[in-house]
């Protein structure tokens, strides 16, 4: 097994978990989230209205209640073409490496690093790993580039040195 020091990963994120990450990421903040089942929720009552109140419901009326349950998912395929068009020249691999000082990623085009009492929250989400530093905004680490054993030594790490590990 590796040592917790000697954790490296590098992996490239493909067209698809880019779009994935995108969706996931939208829906990290409660408020979007009650903001994104609202429309639905608009439209049941609107078709519900327009059916039990017995007055004549138009196209007008149908129409609306289809706009309303095609706004979020029309909204995920926008933020997630929006997603391929920034990272679009992002093709090279990302190279994370953990140590008891934190989270290190680097490139050709960048580096920086994340101190682990920076990361306030770790979620394992729709195959990923996400080690937030903000508000939706993390570090995703795709869980295909990670074996068990390297998750497992990684969440030890974080815990050790005082990252949110323990908010899932």
């Amino acid at each position: 097994m590796e040592q917790p020091q000697d954790l490296r990963l590098s992996f490239s994120l493909s067209t698809w978990d880019q779009m994935r990450l995108a969706a996931l990421m939208m829906f990290q903040r409660t408020l979007f989230l009650v903001f994104g089942l609202a429309w639905p929720v608009i439209g049941v009552v609107l078709a519900l209205f327009a059916l039990v109140s017995g007055l004549p419901a138009g196209a007008p009326m149908w129409r609306l209640v289809a706009f309303c349950f095609a706004f979020m998912p029309v909204l995920m395929a926008i933020s997630g073409f929006g997603a391929l068009a920034v990272a679009r020249p992002m093709r090279e691999p990302f190279n994370y490496a953990f140590d008891p000082a934190g989270v290190h990623v680097w490139t050709s085009a960048f580096q920086h690093s994340h101190a682990w009492p920076q990361i306030v929250r770790i979620r394992r989400v729709g195959g990923f790993l996400l080690l937030f530093f903000g508000p939706r905004q993390a570090h995703t680490i795709p869980l295909r580039a990670l074996s068990a054993a390297q998750e497992a030594a990684l969440m030890a790490l974080a815990q050790a040195h005082g990252a949110g590990a323990g908010r899932r």
